[in-house]
C-alpha cells in the first residue's frame, strides 16, 4: 500500500517512505513552496494545490464506499478505540462547527488555517506561515512531534467527554481510493484519540495526539511508531477536505490530503 512519495504501513505500524516528487510552486497568496529532495532522501516538501483541485480529489474519493467505523465494523475490530461519552449531539460523520470545537477545547482566538503549500510553505529548509518565517523545517517537525507526544503521554479519564472531528481518508497524488483512514476525536483538555485503519491489511492502530491551543496545530502519531507525525490545523479538521503535513522524523516532511468520508449508512455498497 502507499501512494507516490507516500508510505506503506505494516501490521505493526511501520512505515516505508518512497517515490519521488519535487519542484517549486507559487500560491495565489505569493507563498513559495520549494520541493525538498524526494525519493526517500532527507528533505521537506510543500507544493501548492488549488482549493478547486483539492475538492475535486475529495469528491472522487467520496464517490467510493467505506464501510468502516459502523457497529458492524467495531464488532469485528474489538481492539479499536472508542468511548462511552461522546459530546451531546455528536455526529461521527458530519463536519463539526468551528465554534463548537473551539469552545469545547477552550480555544478563544480566531481560527488559524494551516493550508500546506499555501499559507504554510517550505522554502530553503525554512517554514513560512502566512509569509513570516516560523522556524527551520527540522524544528517545525520537532514541534509537531512534541505536540503529538504530549497527547501520547496524557492519561484521559474514563469519564472524559469526546468531540468527534470526523473520519478521514488520506490520499496523495492521483489516488482515487482512500486506503489509509483516520477516525479522530478530542477531549476538553485538547487530547486527541482515535484510530488509524489500514484498509488493505485490515489492521487498526490507536491514534495519540493533542491540540496546541496557542498555535491551533493538531499533531498525532499512531501505534508505537512515534517518529512519524501527522499534523493539521484544528480549524482545517472542521472542513470537508484539507491538506495534511506528514513528518518522517525531523529530516523529511511531505504533504498529503485528508478527505472527510461520508456515513456508509447513506451509501450503497
Amino acid at each position: 500500500m502507499g501512494g507516490r512519495g507516500g508510505f506503506a504501513v505494516g501490521p505493526n505500524g511501520n512505515f516505508a517512505a518512497g517515490g519521488s516528487r519535487g519542484g517549486i510552486a507559487v500560491g495565489p497568496n505569493g507563498g513559495i513552496a520549494a520541493g525538498g529532495v524526494r525519493g526517500g532522501v532527507a528533505g521537506h516538501y510543500t507544493g501548492y494545490v488549488s482549493p478547486v483541485n483539492v475538492r475535486a480529489a475529495a469528491v472522487g474519493v467520496r464517490a467510493g464506499y467505506y464501510p468502516y467505523f459502523t457497529p458492524t465494523w467495531y464488532s469485528a475490530h474489538a481492539a479499536a478505540w472508542t468511548t462511552a461519552r461522546w459530546a451531546a449531539g455528536y455526529n461521527f460523520w458530519a463536519p463539526p462547527v468551528w465554534g463548537t470545537v473551539a469552545s469545547f477545547v477552550g480555544v478563544s482566538s480566531p481560527p488559524v488555517s494551516y493550508d500546506y503549500g499555501d499559507t504554510v510553505v517550505v522554502q530553503d529548509d525554512s517554514v513560512y506561515v502566512n509569509g513570516d518565517q516560523a522556524s527551520t523545517a527540522a524544528d517545525y517537525s520537532t514541534q509537531a512531534a512534541a505536540i503529538a507526544d504530549t497527547g501520547r503521554q496524557a492519561k484521559p479519564a474514563d469519564t472524559d467527554e469526546w468531540q468527534p472531528l470526523g473520519v478521514f481518508g488520506m490520499i496523495q497524488g492521483d489516488e482515487k481510493v482512500a486506503q489509509r483512514i483516520f477516525q479522530l476525536a478530542v477531549n476538553k483538555a485538547g487530547v486527541l484519540r482515535g484510530n488509524y485503519y489500514d484498509a488493505v491489511a485490515d489492521n487498526t492502530l490507536p491514534v495519540y495526539g493533542s491540540v496546541d491551543k496557542k498555535s491551533q496545530r493538531v499533531a498525532w502519531s499512531i501505534g508505537e511508531k512515534k517518529d512519524i507525525t501527522f499534523e493539521a490545523g484544528l480549524e482545517n479538521l472542521t472542513k470537508n477536505e484539507t491538506t495534511v503535513f506528514v513528518h518522517y522524523g525531523k529530516d523529511r516532511s511531505d504533504q498529503m490530503i485528508l478527505v472527510r468520508l461520508e456515513d456508509p449508512a447513506t451509501k450503497k455498497d
